[in-house]
């Protein structure tokens, strides 16, 4: 399952998103503003200190807009 990690007013989370959606991938999304445990899985679980976190099974696949995190 793909899972996205994002911010309220994110620009970058709003793009990776919309790429989602253009290339046709279903996906999860936790909004770490307004969910306590979805903030502390990205920080202590995945160890993102910025948004967009991509997870793909499990396993972090990108960290920040296109990997640039």
């Amino acid at each position: 399952m793909l899972e996205i990690f994002v911010k309220e007013g994110c620009p970058y989370c709003r793009q990776q998103m919309a790429d989602f959606d253009r290339d046709g991938k279903s996906y999860k999304v936790h909004n770490v503003s307004s969910d306590s445990e979805a903030l502390h899985k990205a920080k202590v679980q995945f160890k993102a200190n910025k948004v967009p976190v991509v997870v793909e099974d499990g396993e972090v696949k990108s960290v920040g807009y296109q990997g640039a995190g």
